[in-house]
């Protein structure tokens, strides 16, 4: 659920150059995992690890399946320092985070079998008529889109999750209720949508007539045994994990150790983008489903292997970019498929290697802890960041040097300024070679197909250019674009700080003038004086609002109203301010300089406050 920059982004999707999705096969005849350890040492192996890694997580629990076959179960650290809870493989739960979204696309997979759905239709034709009001374009949204996160849409602004039960309301109401602004034509920008995914889920609920959480029991969770897992956003679906999640204690990693920020028990609204929570051995089944000789999720086999197919491919390459939903890393000779996810109260991971049935699954009560890569790397081996062969021979030249923007970004709404603070600059150094930062290299591999890598990572991805001339740069789950008037933008956000730094030092000036009884008042003294006040209020309500979405992953819109109600007020104090100043010119007070700075530094103000903070109340 948490929004990722590059780095976490490719530490999640590691090595993503791969070959064509390979079937599901029998299971491995060897009886060692792909980085070749026999599976009778995997446990000493996995324990040995985090006894000498203690340090870098506050717990984590793991799970290694071969096929059928738990080979492996365990858990380490305290769930609640604190007060001494240790965790445990079968008494611990840990949330699933974004693994949740392959809960949506192997339901939808089921209802492709039983021929209830195409995944090519416009998904407006299953939901009730005049479902989406933010809406750009007329194309049709397809599952596919929605699977491919690339329905065009971009981070919402209302918040996608509560933390206090009774505020949860039902799937329908809380999609209408967070629906962000589609600012993409599907199809065009592949950029990693929690929105998309639950309305797959909605989607699933209207073609079922039950509740989306009530099929996956029935469909998924009771076929497989899962006994321990609940989808709902308060987890009451079973009782066994409501009452041991309000054990949970999430920690973060301070640098100077783990420290605990409590039971972050958020209720995620739109629970099919993130809402499970379970035990690790109930998460290990779930994985085992995937490369079980049975197919306990599907009636026949040509469905799983179809769900584990790829769906988009890197240009006319055969790198595939997604697979209905699930994700491709490469290691040292394997490639596997999976997901990972993060909440407020902990990180998880899935991965599982659909040729040789081993597949290895990781569950923690805090981010930043290094156990998940780890514990992947000490199953498939070391990953890959070596760029693949190169693909095609003459290039159309192209330049694609340009200064990028997260295309999942809140490029709508309060906070837009948020957006710009994960810029990425590419630099073209050589023909067909690029820097990003000093922290990545991206070179050409193909037609339009480039490589971004650092010492440990490597990512495949695709560069293409809109009709509007805006350059795409998709990578498999995010994707980077382009966009006139950017550097506008980013000079209105350094005026709007350098206002406000200066308006501190004028008013404690004014104050300390004050104290002294040495303040002389001045033509429109009073109005400009209102608005230098107001300018310092109105950041308090922007650093209000971002504290609140760190926690929310989103504002409430009573914030959102009153923070913007707040906000106009201090738009017109800096029109009056500029009314007033314009009045002293034209009656020729004294310090006509003063009054010229006043006037342009409330008008930059003012301006950066439409552009930023009051576009989506004013129905932009």
């Amino acid at each position: 659920m948490r929004i990722f920059g590059i780095k976490a982004l490719a530490s999640g999707l590691a090595g993503l150059i791969l070959l064509a999705c390979s079937p599901v096969s029998a299971m491995a005849s060897e009886d060692e995992t792909p980085s070749g350890i026999a599976l009778d040492d995997v446990g000493s192996s996995i324990e040995a690890w985090a006894q000498e890694h203690e340090d870098e997580y506050p717990s984590f629990a793991v799970a290694v399946i071969d096929g059928d076959e738990m080979v492996y179960s365990g858990a380490f650290g305290y769930i609640d320092a604190e007060n001494g809870i240790e965790a445990t493989p079968d008494d611990t739960v840990y949330e699933w985070g974004s693994i949740t979204k392959t809960l949506v696309w192997v339901s939808v997979m089921q209802l492709w079998e039983q021929g209830r759905i195409d995944l090519n239709e416009d998904i407006r034709n299953y939901l009730p008529d005049g479902y989406f009001h933010k809406l750009q374009y007329d194309d049709p949204i397809t599952m596919l889109n929605l699977m491919n996160h690339n329905a065009g849409w971009c981070e919402p602004v209302w918040a996608f999750q509560v933390s206090n039960e009774g505020d949860v309301m039902g799937l329908e109401e809380s999609l209408q209720y967070s629906e962000p602004v589609q600012i993409y034509r599907p199809g065009e920008v592949s950029s990693y949508s929690n929105y998309g995914a639950a309305v797959a889920g909605y989607v699933v609920e209207c073609i079922t007539g039950q509740p989306f959480w009530e099929y996956v029991h029935e469909n998924i969770f009771e076929p497989l045994g899962m006994e321990h897992t609940a989808i709902k956003p308060a987890h009451d679906d079973c009782q066994w994990v409501y009452e041991r999640r309000q054990q949970f204690v999430s920690y973060y990693d301070s640098g100077d150790g783990w420290v605990s920020q409590g039971s972050q028990l958020y209720f995620i609204i739109p629970y099919p983008a993130g809402a499970t929570c379970g035990s690790v051995e109930d998460l290990a089944r779930y994985c085992s489903a995937f490369v079980s000789e049975d197919n306990p999720l599907f009636e026949n086999e040509f469905t799983r292997d179809e769900l584990l197919s790829a769906t988009m491919y890197c240009g006319d390459t055969d790198i595939p970019m997604c697979c209905h939903g699930f994700w491709k890393s490469d290691y040292e000779g394997v490639t596997t498929l999976g997901h990972n996810g993060g909440t407020n109260g902990g990180s998880s991971n899935l991965e599982f290697d659909p040729v040789s049935g081993v597949g290895v699954v990781t569950l923690i009560n805090g981010s930043g802890s290094s156990a998940h890569s780890a514990m992947a790397e000490l199953i498939f081996g070391g990953p890959v960041n070596e760029a693949p062969e190169i693909y095609g021979g003459d290039y159309t030249e192209a330049d694609i040097s340009g200064i990028y923007i997260s295309a999942r970004a809140m490029r709508r709404g309060p906070m837009r300024f948020m957006s710009l603070l994960g810029l990425m600059p590419v630099i073209r150094t050589a023909e067909d070679e690029y820097d990003v930062m000093g922290l990545y290299s991206v070179s050409r591999i193909g037609e339009d197909v480039y490589f971004i890598s650092d010492d440990s990572i490597g990512i495949a991805g695709m560069v293409r250019t809109l009709d509007d001339g805006t350059k795409v740069l998709n990578l498999p789950s995010a994707a980077y674009v382009t966009e006139k008037g950017l550097f506008v933008e980013l000079a209105l956000l350094v005026i709007y700080i350098l206002c406000v730094v200066v308006t501190m030092i004028l008013l404690v000036i004014k104050l300390i003038k004050l104290i002294a009884k040495k303040y002389k008042t001045y033509p429109g003294a009073r109005f400009i004086t209102a608005a230098q006040v107001a300018k310092l209020i109105s950041v308090g309500v922007i650093i209000s609002w971002m504290s609140v979405y760190a926690q929310q992953y989103g504002i409430y819109k009573p914030q959102g109203v009153i923070g913007c109600l707040i906000e106009m007020v201090c738009f017109a104090l800096c029109l009056l301010s500029i009314g007033a100043s314009v009045k002293a010119l034209a009656s020729g007070a004294k310090g006509k300089f003063k009054y010229i700075v006043n006037i342009i530094a409330n008008v930059l103000f003012a301006t950066a406050m439409i552009v930023f903070e009051l576009m989506v109340f004013w129905g932009v």
